[in-house]
């Protein structure tokens, strides 16, 4: 019998990473990661945080600006899975490792898998990756800007799943399972959106101006999941059989797409040394359809994991900065008002606080940026962020922690977002 190759495919596929590559408009952008959600308005990201950020401002010199920007980024975040591979290797595989296979190894081996099962139910790695590229134009005779931002996302998400504890019992000299009971769940997104955006001066005078913008967005998103069911993993690998854990999940990435639109709306009130800001993000609350990829038995067993819409909802976020009169200095925050979503249905609400140096004037002095953010709710991680412009070339990086050994060892909870890229001013 195969014993090693039946349980170690389903342990496998239950802790195995997703490694398609994404980016997210419901995740920080570029610099925006270094600088906060308050953004700054040297960065070509900055309309991305407020499109009332498409006015003209004191950032905008000789009374115009045209940039253009391309960003990669990516973040990976595990959640509720730290020690799984300990106790894969010194609970599971010695009783895998046995030469003989008696009847006490069977209820051990149910015992430990129902145990780890119990461990780590709902403990998750997920990702989220892409390109953004921004284009701005402002002009006095404009009386703002516009903006125009493409972004291809792609986001993949896979967690354990325990209903009821397994039943393992001999078939024929094989160990099988119980269907219906335990299932490992993917859920996989790709998006292509376009933005445009126009941002304008409502009022202005000596004591600041009263800005407002609104972008609309055109979104195509693909977006399917898949629960396979343990005994599946059980039944393909029985006696001589064996199966590529990946081969369950090879179909996740292919499938009819779905199209809707939204808007984001913002206003902001800038004066020579600080700037307050309101802005709401999805205000349509866009929904988009699900394609399921779950066998029948499945899709039965796991109903309710299993759902045939998704939904971006609408959130909304203040934001204030303070900064020095030539605009290079720059102290900001921001407070998401509401929960939201990401693109892996991930709960957000996010805080952040930072501190920046920034001018567009010398390509050779590097603009910096650090700072905070953390999520008030889902992981309720918090994140440092640090960043960098050198001439036309960007990088930013977020992380929960610096033990990247604990995590690749240890599987311990971490989150980490991470952005390169270039912005040209013309």
């Amino acid at each position: 019998m195969k014993k090693k190759q039946l349980v170690s495919a389903i342990i496998a596929l239950s802790v195995s990473g997703l490694t398609y590559a994404a980016p997210s408009s419901y995740s920080p952008i570029g610099t925006n990661i270094g600088y906060g959600d308050s953004s700054n308005p040297n960065s070509l990201y900055n309309s991305l945080a407020n499109p009332a950020n498409n006015a003209m401002n004191a950032a905008d010199t000789e009374g115009y600006r045209v940039g253009l920007g391309a960003t990669l980024q990516t973040q990976l975040k595990i959640e509720g899975l730290e020690g799984s591979k300990d106790f894969l290797d010194n609970r599971i595989k010695p009783i895998l490792d046995k030469r003989t296979y008696t009847l006490t190894n069977a209820t051990n081996l149910q015992n430990e898998t129902n145990s780890f099962l119990t461990t780590y139910n709902q403990g998750s790695f997920s990702t989220i990756s892409g390109v953004t590229i921004p284009l701005i134009i402002k002009h006095e005779a404009m009386g703002g800007g516009i903006s125009f931002d493409y972004t291809q996302q792609v986001a993949g998400k896979g967690r354990l799943i325990k209903k009821n504890n397994v039943t393992a019992y001999n078939n024929g000299g094989n160990l099988a399972i119980n269907s219906g009971d335990a299932a490992f769940g993917v859920d996989y997104k790709q998006l292509n959106e376009f933005a445009l955006g126009y941002g304008f001066d409502i009022t202005k005078s000596d004591a600041g101006a009263l800005s407002l913008g609104i972008t609309a967005r055109y979104l195509n998103l693909l977006s399917n999941t898949k629960i396979v069911d343990f005994s599946q993993i059980a039944n393909d690998n029985l006696g001589n059989n064996t199966k590529d854990t990946t081969s369950y999940i090879n179909d996740i990435d292919s499938g009819k797409s779905d199209s809707n639109y939204t808007a984001d709306i913002g206003i902001n009130w800038t004066s020579k040394t600080f700037m307050v800001g309101l802005t709401g993000m999805n205000l349509t609350s866009p929904k988009f359809d699900v394609n399921n990829k779950s066998n029948a038995t499945a899709t039965t067993d796991f109903a309710n994991q299993i759902n045939s819409k998704f939904e971006l909802k609408s959130q909304y976020r203040v934001m204030a900065q303070w900064f020095t009169l030539d605009r290079n200095w720059t102290l900001a925050g921001s407070y998401d008002l509401n929960k939201a979503n990401d693109l892996n249905n991930e709960d957000v609400q996010w805080w952040t606080v930072g501190a920046s140096y920034a001018t567009n004037s010398a390509w050779y002095i590097p603009d910096v940026r650090f700072g905070l953010r953390g999520n008030l709710v889902g992981s309720k991680y918090t994140y440092a962020n640090a960043g960098l412009t050198l001439g036309f070339l960007t990088l930013d990086v977020s992380t929960t922690t610096l033990d990247f050994k604990g995590v690749s060892d240890k599987q311990k909870n971490a989150g980490v977002m991470a952005a390169a890229g270039v912005e040209f001013d013309f």
